[in-house]
């Protein structure tokens, strides 16, 4: 197989295996050899070409590579995609296995065949899977074996949100006087124990009320600043009153902190978003309707998942016709629309001057949702990518979402005994349904942000792989502790580490920045930098970049959003060359008497690409050599480790 990372070791091997097609069964496709190591699942095959590789390269995950924990469920099939059965950990597994498929999380759907392979090597692979896929301990994990040295070269704009002084530049940039930081909460009166150490509080109120309050509300989590106006409104994130005879009374007493935190001595408003534990509701949220409990969420996911990854052609064409019955019944759309709802609300009261306090469950969930909507409808610096980075370091990672359990790993400092007798913890996809509501938002304002849909979809992909640790812990205590024992931090946000210049030049939005707030809009109207979005459930969409890009049958040339982009992008590529033109014949006219003449530079055709690129196979396109010199000259040099390396860059 390819080269090994370090730490990476082959745990199962199966040769003459017969990779089939997408939604064919046993009439299409490719011999080769599978492999599984302790990172990543791969296939190698035999008649390797050019084709073979995705608009977008990774150089960390081949073609036919999975992350291990980007796996979703495995199947056992006859050999074909019709018949199969689940396999779960400490399954058992018939020693002639037929076939295999592989449902990745991120609905990418791999089928083998071992039919030609010897007898029980489809059987090592499949148990090789099941355990390292799946496995009992956190530190297992493949993340805590990579020891390579990290040398970041992180933007400098990136706000991680890890120290003090992250949060003390946060104040400052939303110049927000009357609140201030506590560093309480990372010694030995820690009250909130799955959040960062410093956090961000009323002005007016002592620590020692923190540690009282903290006993009434789920997990400690009494209302934290997260983000404000310099006119005094603050949009603040809490959890639920625990049923306590004091519960009310402390609330009121922090809401009374909160009031005293604004100029106008505005009181906040209380918006009760749904919690873990399925409690609450949209009251005040402007006719939004409940957000669901997490299982309810997870089912929405599973029925959206199972309309897009059909194992035959036969099924894709029968969910096909009844496409948007299907569509409905899951809800998942719904929920999106909630949630940019319960966000347009809080919005709008802070547009008012008003505080606004999410209160949810613990307070780690759609809250975090709420709050980064709010957030990029409102401020403008979370719509560059840097920003929308920082965003994600605040409220997902520093605030404690807890990853590990909702996408389906092993918590964090727990043996394999008391991984079995703890109550399973609940999976849910609730940062790819913020990722769905931020598409949603990109759709409506095409010029107010400055990542595109390829961005957020590579997010998602990212998300699932376990070489970096950005979405691999619960807690930021939990980091902490891995760090203590030498765990190599390596963040996502250091985009180089996966992705050559061209790639990462896609991520960029041509038309960001290129008109005024009153024409951005498409169905939101946008108003003095504040978006307002249609969050009617007839206004969103389904997000068929991310959803239904391994679909050959939907993966038509000439399609897509993906168009526009790229028309955009050769269109700023011209006028940039026009520019350069025009400064050269400037320069050219003070020494002359005007008399040279110089033709205008040729337009570069716009690449015939497919709906879904740059994640087809580049086998399905033709793409053109102006492509990537297209797209480099989006990326903000500034952000580049080195900027001149642009003028370097192959074709």
């Amino acid at each position: 197989m390819g080269v090994l990372r370090p730490g990476e070791l082959v745990v199962g091997a199966a040769h003459s295996v017969v990779m089939l097609a997408p939604l064919s069964e046993r009439d299409r496709g490719r011999f080769g050899s599978l492999f599984v190591t302790n990172y990543k699942l791969s296939f190698i095959p035999i008649d390797s070409s050019s084709n073979d590789e995705y608009g977008q390269r990774n150089q960390l995950v081949g073609t036919f590579d999975v992350p291990l924990t980007g796996v979703g469920a495995l199947w056992q099939t006859d050999g074909g995609p019709i018949r199969r059965r689940r396999l779960l950990p400490r399954s058992d597994v018939p020693s002639k296995l037929k076939g295999l498929q592989i449902v990745c999380k991120n609905m990418k759907v791999l089928t083998f065949n071992f039919a030609n392979s010897p007898i029980g090597s489809g059987r090592k692979v499949a148990m090789a899977l099941l355990h390292h896929a799946f496995p009992k301990r956190h530190d297992l994990l493949f993340a805590f074996e990579y020891r390579e040295p990290y040398y970041p070269t992180l933007p400098s704009d990136l706000n991680m949100f890890q120290r003090p002084g992250d949060w003390k530049r946060e104040l400052e940039r939303c110049e927000c006087p009357h609140w201030r930081i506590t560093c309480i909460n990372g010694t030995s009166d820690a009250f909130m124990l799955t959040a960062g150490e410093t956090l961000i509080v009323p002005g007016s109120v002592l620590d020692y009320n923190l540690i009282e309050a903290a006993r009434h509300f789920r997990s400690g989590r009494v209302p934290i600043w997260v983000w404000g106006r310099p006119e005094g409104a603050a949009l603040l994130r809490s959890g639920e009153l625990l049923p306590t005879e004091q519960s009310a009374t402390a609330e009121s007493v922090l809401l009374e902190q909160v009031r005293r935190s604004h100029p106008k001595l505005t009181p906040p408003r209380v918006l009760y978003v749904c919690g873990a534990g399925g409690a609450a509701g949209a009251a005040g949220a402007g006719g939004a309707g409940a957000l669901p409990p997490l299982a309810a969420l997870d089912a929405a996911y599973k029925k959206l998942a199972d309309l897009c990854t059909p194992t035959t052609l036969a099924g894709f064409w029968t969910q096909d016709s009844q496409y948007y019955s299907f569509l409905e019944s899951s809800r998942w759309l719904r929920h999106v629309a909630s949630c940019l709802t319960f966000a347009d609300e809080a919005a709008t009261q802070l547009s008012q001057n008003v505080s606004v306090v999410l209160q949810e469950g613990d307070g780690v969930d759609y809250s975090a949702v709420v709050s980064c909507l709010t957030q990029l409808l409102l401020d403008e610096h979370y719509r560059t990518i840097s920003g929308f980075q920082s965003l994600i370091q605040k409220e997902w990672i520093a605030l404690g979402h807890p990853f590990c359990d909702r996408l389906g790993l092993p918590r964090p400092g727990t043996t394999k005994e008391e991984t079995e007798k703890e109550p399973t913890a609940q999976v849910a996809p609730v940062f790819l349904l913020f990722l769905d509501c931020t598409w949603q938002l990109q759709r409506q304002f095409p010029a107010a942000f400055q990542f595109t849909e390829t961005y957020l979809t590579t997010l998602w992909d990212c998300t699932h792989n376990h070489l970096f640790d950005t979405f691999l812990f619960n807690c930021p205590r939990d980091r902490e502790l891995a760090v203590a024992k030498n765990f190599v931090q390596r963040p996502l946000w250091d985009w180089e580490e996966q992705f050559s210049e061209q790639d990462i030049a896609l991520f960029y939005n041509p038309l960001f920045g290129q008109s005024t707030p009153s024409s951005r809009q498409t169905t939101g109207a946008a108003r003095a930098g504040r978006l307002q979005p249609c969050a009617s459930v007839g206004g969103v969409e389904l997000w068929s970049q991310c959803y239904e890009r391994w679909l050959p049958p939907l993966d038509a040339p000439r399609a897509g959003h993906v168009q526009f982009v790229l028309q955009h992008a050769a269109l700023r590529a011209q006028i940039q060359k026009l520019n350069e033109k025009l400064s050269s014949l400037s320069i050219l006219s003070r020494h002359s008497n005007g008399s040279e003449t110089t033709e205008a530079p040729e337009a570069s055709p716009t690449p015939t690409v497919t709906r879904f690129f740059p994640f087809s196979l580049r086998g399905t396109y033709e793409v053109s050599r102006n492509l990537d010199s297209m797209h480099v000259s989006l990326i903000d040099a500034s952000q580049l480790l080195d900027s001149q390396s642009l003028l370097n860059a192959p074709d």
